[in-house]
Order: structure tokens, then C-alpha cells, then sequence
């Protein structure tokens, strides 16, 4: 694929929602490079009035600077905040304090931008006390760089909160009672069974019929099944914690990857309420692990809702509450966004 060449403040902020997958609100969107070579790509929300000092900093500056291979970094603050002509530049204490700190860091800021419903401008702009000429957002849509990504397959979508895939549009509590049944009575050859059709399915394709949805949800019922599942899903050679924490040097297979959510948004559309927390929760392992914490944390919400008691979701719940991220993620190597680009 061709490298991803960025020539113009259109270019960068184009490139920030298509790492992302989807266009920013109220965020702090920091880009790593490594000379000329882009890197991780962070998204925080921008602070809060009670969290405008060093502290918000410090915790950007550390997590672009997780980066090793880093030398700069691109910024930009997408926020329906005024800040045209006539308005003082929003989070200018914060924004001043995160560029001492990656400074300090050996980092060097090379531009920083605002961006707003309509438009984006320089924030560092000619006059200290208020942003640069603001240019429309319709030139982000036709830059080139958008251009080039768009016909590579690539897309943004207008929010990072995901829309639970036409769940229990075909609910059938038979087959999963039945197939629930059947594995009690026989659990080992069963489970087995349906780890099998699993991998058959995510590594060869094809549709799979209703029966083996059917039989797929029943097994993920089981802990040891979703877990084995979950670590093998990257199809790499590693122990089951490191993949879980997507912690490993050698990049997952993000094509298996993205063959296993599809398919976990299929075994939504028959699962029941009592038997959704498992694919819900996969779903936003994955999210996790492509880095888009936001989205995970929203399919954790739905999955504890069915099932406040499941524990893993509490537990990636608590991860994404304390600000961890997936390790694939925090290098450029292993992030998913290289998947695509």
C-alpha cells in the first residue's frame, strides 16, 4: 500500500478521524511521529473545568511519550468551544503546559490546530491571544489525503459510540436451549465442536447457517471457551495473557480479528438478553484492543446492563475506567490503524 503522506493541515486532520475511525468530539487528538513516519495516534477528552492543571498534562505527555520511537507530535483540539474572531483561545493554560511537558520529553510539537463544527484553524495563530484565519470543513472532505483513504477502503464515522448491531432481531431460544442442552450432556466434545466451526468460520469465511450461530452462543456461555477464543483470535504464538492484554511484539492477525467481530455481531441477532453479555463483551475487547477505548467502554455498558455480574466486563470496565491501553495499540507496529493503511 502507499505510504500516507501528510502536506497540508487538511491532510492531518483528515488522517486524525480516519486512524480514529471516526470524527472526534470534544477531544485531544495527539498524532506520534517518528521523523517523517506516523505513529500511534491518541484520542483523550479534553479536561474539564476542574482539570485544567499540570495533572491533564502530565497524563497526555506520558502516554504519547509511551511511543519510544517518537520525536514530535501533531495536535489538535476538535471542540464546539467558540474560539473565532472575537473569542480567547479555549484551554490555553492546558494546551501551553502540554506543550512544556512533551517538550521536556524530548518531543516536538510541529503544529497544533483547533477544530470546530463548521471549521479548524491554527491555534497558535499570528496574534498570542487568539487563533489563526479559520478555514471550512468542507476542505478537509476534499483533501487529497481523505481522497486517497476513502478509495482504500477507509471511512469515518460521525461518533465513536457504536450502534449495537439488530440486536435480538432474531432471537430463538430453542436452538440456544437446545444447543445449551446438548453441550451439558456431553461438554468436552461439545465445547470442542464449537471452537472448531469457530475457527473454520473465521478463518475460511463463508456464511454461517443459524444452527451454528445457534451452537457458537451456547459455548460461549462457557468461561474457558470465550477465553480460548479470545486468545487465539489474534493468531499468534503467545501465552493467553499477553494476547488478552494485547501485549506481545509481533502483531495480531487484524484480518482474524475483524472476521471474529463480524461474526460476534451475527451471534447477536439471535442471542437473548440473558445470553448476550459474552459476544458484547468480545466486541468491546476488540474495540479495546484496536485502541478506540471509547466504544469499548460503551459495549461494556450494554453487556453489564443484561448482566451486571459478568465478570469479565467489569474487569475491562475497570481497565478502561483507570485510562489503560491495549499495548498493540500504543505502538505503531502493532495498531491496528496499520491494517488498513
Amino acid at each position: 500500500m502507499e505510504p500516507i503522506r501528510i502536506s497540508s493541515p487538511a491532510d492531518a486532520i483528515s488522517y486524525m478521524g480516519h486512524s480514529l475511525g471516526y470524527w472526534p468530539k470534544e477531544s485531544l487528538v495527539c498524532v506520534a511521529l517518528d521523523g517523517k513516519t506516523l505513529g500511534p495516534t491518541l484520542r483523550v477528552n479534553l479536561p474539564n473545568t476542574t482539570d485544567h492543571g499540570q495533572s491533564y498534562a502530565e497524563r497526555v505527555a506520558h502516554a504519547v511519550g509511551i511511543d519510544h520511537d517518537a520525536t514530535a507530535v501533531l495536535i489538535a483540539l476538535f471542540t464546539h468551544q467558540p474560539w473565532g474572531k472575537g473569542h480567547p483561545k479555549p484551554f490555553a493554560t492546558m494546551v501551553q503546559g502540554l506543550k512544556r511537558r512533551l517538550l521536556a520529553a524530548g518531543l516536538r510539537v510541529h503544529d497544533v490546530w483547533i477544530v470546530g463544527p463548521e471549521s479548524f484553524a491554527t491555534y497558535d495563530g499570528a496574534n498570542p491571544s487568539s487563533c489563526g484565519n479559520e478555514t471550512p470543513l468542507t476542505a478537509i472532505e476534499s483533501c487529497l489525503l481523505n481522497t486517497e483513504l476513502v478509495y482504500q477502503g477507509s471511512s469515518v464515522a460521525q461518533s465513536d459510540t457504536p450502534a449495537i448491531p439488530e440486536l435480538f432481531t432474531a432471537v430463538d431460544h430453542d436452538a440456544i436451549e437446545a444447543a445449551l442442552q446438548n453441550m451439558s450432556t456431553n461438554p468436552s466434545k461439545s465445547l470442542d465442536a464449537a471452537y472448531r466451526l469457530w475457527m473454520k468460520l473465521i478463518d475460511h469465511g463463508g456464511e454461517p447457517t443459524h444452527d451454528q450461530l445457534a451452537e457458537i452462543l451456547a459455548g460461549l456461555q462457557h468461561v474457558g471457551l470465550r477465553d480460548q477464543i479470545l486468545a487465539d483470535m489474534p493468531g499468534i504464538n503467545e501465552p493467553m495473557a499477553a494476547t488478552l492484554f494485547g501485549a506481545t511484539d509481533e502483531a495480531p492477525q487484524w484480518d482474524r480479528i475483524d472476521n471474529s467481530e463480524k461474526l460476534l455481531r451475527q451471534l447477536l441477532t439471535i442471542a437473548a438478553p440473558a445470553h448476550a453479555a459474552a459476544p458484547l463483551t468480545m466486541l468491546g475487547h476488540i474495540c479495546w484492543w484496536k485502541g478506540r477505548g471509547t466504544a469499548a467502554a460503551n459495549y461494556m455498558h450494554v453487556a453489564l446492563t443484561f448482566d451486571p455480574d459478568y465478570h469479565l466486563a467489569r474487569l475491562l470496565d475497570q481497565l478502561l475506567g483507570a485510562g489503560v491501553v491495549s499495548g498493540w495499540a500504543q505502538h505503531q507496529n502493532t495498531a491496528y490503524r496499520n491494517h488498513n493503511q
